[in-house]
């Protein structure tokens, strides 16, 4: 909506707009390793006198909250809950286990409090310990859960600025153009996928080892943005003589209904299957496989703007904006030698991100990362099995971790190393094939990172008070900030700070005073 403002000190006729946005000011992944003890007073089932392990293993979280209370820091707290299937001698059993609470901080650089903090945190990896303990006729296991959070930092603001000014040449009115990074919105979308598969005898053991998505994609329609893609999973099971790895391909689609996508929009969309269950029906198996997609998206806003006036007294506000470099993507290719002979039967389990670096040089984002990956397979046989020796077949498959590094360059042009940066890793399938005396593992995975810089956009602004007056008292209201009030003036938050003596991250009281220096602003 375009206005006009008159500054009766110049008397200039300034023609306005409304300028509102929710500024993206950053995003980043936190992911992080929550070990739960699980202490189960019950005899466990046995192979060889080491317990079994457990079953399946399903992780949620249950509770999230995300804050900014300092500058530049998210507060992340939250719950995470769950349950696993127990073999004891007696069979089966599920055993549900309490909320583990979990507190971190993040470092995201332009985040103030005042701002909005987002958050959507699922579970990325679920293992246990190789061996349990045993003690006093309990065991104990410790599982191993890692949290994956994807954060966002939002700064909505509603600005009125001056886009023309009459009776004053061309010349002595200089023009600008804000272009920022604006956050239209973020979705989380669950989705569940079951299927049956039927055996000659009922399972006696029965895990899950891993999940993954094979051509995943998406494509934005009228109604929403569509989904749609192959889930693979991996489960090992033991039914009486028989004994292995099944993989199981599932065709979905799903569509979301999303505000509008107009042109010029991006969509970042970032899939994850959380865990998988399996209920044993007789000699049939229902699978039940959880999955979590999550969705962001973006548009640049561009608004031409007057940025001085020469020879005029102006009020002029100095915006801190975000301008994206762009978002980059790279298929990854790993291959390691397993220092194990090529077995009968193998299998990838599941794989845990153990640390992610990022570095921006002049047009250039280096990554580098380590993976910590578990490897399942059932080591070939000499000889028959007799059926006197058919109660000693192992029912478990053997089981090895393996570390990986890898390192990769993504050119984005524009960039440097004054950029912010963020970035995300999936591994996805693996294929293994024999070696010498070795196994060889081919995983395939992708590879995204996103820069931006922050740039500071001079624009003139009509005042809020009459030209002249060098000083504003102000009674604090219920959830002011410094940086609230501030902009409500159009001075710089340290500023206002150094003013009233005060830490640029001071908590306010309702009804406490401050002062604005309007006219010290002007000559910061």
């Amino acid at each position: 909506m375009m206005g006009r403002s008159i500054s009766k000190r110049e008397q200039l006729e300034l023609l306005t707009t409304n300028f509102s946005y929710r500024m993206l000011v950053g995003e980043t992944v936190l992911r992080f390793l929550l070990v739960k003890d699980l202490l189960i007073e019950e005899e466990p089932a046995r192979e060889k006198g080491q317990p079994f392990p457990l079953g399946d293993v399903a992780a949620w979280v249950s509770s999230l909250d995300v804050s900014i209370d300092e500058k530049d820091r998210i507060k992340v707290l939250g719950r995470v809950e769950g349950k696993v299937v127990f073999y004891s001698t007696l069979g089966s059993k599920e055993v549900t286990w309490q909320e583990e609470e979990f507190r971190k901080d993040v470092d995201l650089p332009g985040a103030l409090p005042g701002m909005e903090a987002n958050g959507h945190a699922r579970i990325s990896f679920i293992g246990e310990e190789e061996s349990p303990l045993e003690a006093e006729g309990k065991i104990l296991y410790q599982l191993k859960i890692e949290v994956e959070v994807l954060l966002s930092v939002v700064d909505p603001q509603q600005l009125e600025v001056a886009v023309g000014v009459k009776d004053v040449p061309p010349e002595k009115v200089s023009h600008g153009i804000i272009i920022a990074e604006e956050l239209v919105g973020e979705e989380a979308v669950p989705v569940t996928l079951s299927k049956e598969f039927q055996f000659e005898g009922e399972p006696q053991y029965i895990k899950s080892l891993n999940g993954y998505f094979k051509d995943f994609s998406w494509d934005l329609g009228k109604e929403g943005i569509s989904l749609k893609g192959e889930l693979v999973t991996v489960f090992y099971f033991f039914s009486g003589k028989e004994r292995g790895f099944k993989e199981s391909r599932q065709q979905f689609s799903q569509l979301v209904a999303f505000p509008p996508i107009k042109k010029g929009y991006q969509v970042s969309v970032f899939p994850r299957v959380e865990y998988a269950a399996y209920e044993v029906l007789g000699t049939n198996v229902r699978q039940m496989v959880y999955i979590d997609i999550f969705l962001r998206v973006t548009r640049t806003v561009q608004q031409e703007v007057i940025s001085d006036i020469q020879g005029a007294m102006v009020k002029k506000e100095y915006l801190l904006l975000p301008k994206s470099l762009g978002v980059v993507k790279e298929s990854l290719e790993l291959v390691q030698k397993l220092s194990f002979p090529y077995p009968e039967q193998i299998a990838s389990g599941s794989c845990r991100l153990l640390n992610l670096e990022v570095d921006v040089q002049d047009g250039r984002i280096n990554v580098s990362g380590t993976l910590e990956k578990n490897i399942y397979y059932l080591p070939g046989t000499e000889k028959e099995v007799s059926l006197e020796e058919e109660s000693e077949i192992e029912k478990l498959p053997a089981f090895s971790s393996f570390e990986e590094e890898f390192q990769c360059a993504l050119y984005l042009p524009g960039a440097g190393p004054e950029a912010e940066k963020a970035a995300y890793f999936s591994l996805n399938a693996s294929e293994f094939a024999p070696t010498d005396n070795n196994t060889l593992q081919i995983s395939h995975g992708l590879l995204e990172a996103k820069a931006w810089v922050m740039q500071e956009f001079s624009v003139v602004v009509p005042y809020r008070v009459p030209p002249g007056t060098s000083m504003v008292i102000y009674a604090v209201r219920q959830g002011d900030t410094l940086l609230k009030i501030a902009r409500s003036y159009g001075v710089k938050a340290p500023v206002l700070a150094q003013a009233n003596g005060l830490g640029e991250d001071a908590t306010l009281e309702a009804g406490q005073k401050l002062l604005i220096p309007l006219l010290f602003y002007a000559d910061y």
